[in-house]
């Protein structure tokens, strides 16, 4: 299934030290972290209860980029109880950075169930 979340993608953050925000940007990630799953159930996404892999395409522009680890786990940990339960059920994950005008930005992320493969 193929989920696509408009909009610049969001890295996730620090997000605590002993239970206060550490950085301004943690609401920022929690809000994109909802939209998308609100994305997701937009677009009547199923859930996986096996193991999934996971493609995924991050259209930005501008050369000031997280680390694209860090938006993975955004875009992973949005899909939690709406796409498979648990990102642990994650066993094969793919990612890549593409350049695009400012208005094209987004993340496109395509979730398959992997068969013959333990969650």
């Amino acid at each position: 299934m193929k989920i696509v979340v408009p909009g610049r993608p969001v890295p996730a953050v620090r997000m605590t030290r002993r239970g206060a925000h550490v950085k301004p940007n943690a609401q920022r990630y929690l809000n994109y972290k909802s939209s998308v799953g609100w994305a997701a159930k937009a677009q009547k996404v199923k859930l996986i209860a096996g193991a999934v892999k996971v493609d995924i395409k991050l259209y930005l522009s501008g050369g000031n980029q997280g680390d694209i680890d860090n938006y993975a786990k955004s875009l992973t940990d949005g899909l939690n109880k709406i796409a498979y339960n648990d990102d642990r059920q994650i066993r094969k994950m793919n990612i890549e950075k593409i350049e695009c005008e400012k208005d094209e930005q987004r993340a496109e992320i395509i979730v398959e169930e992997l068969t013959g493969v333990k969650a």
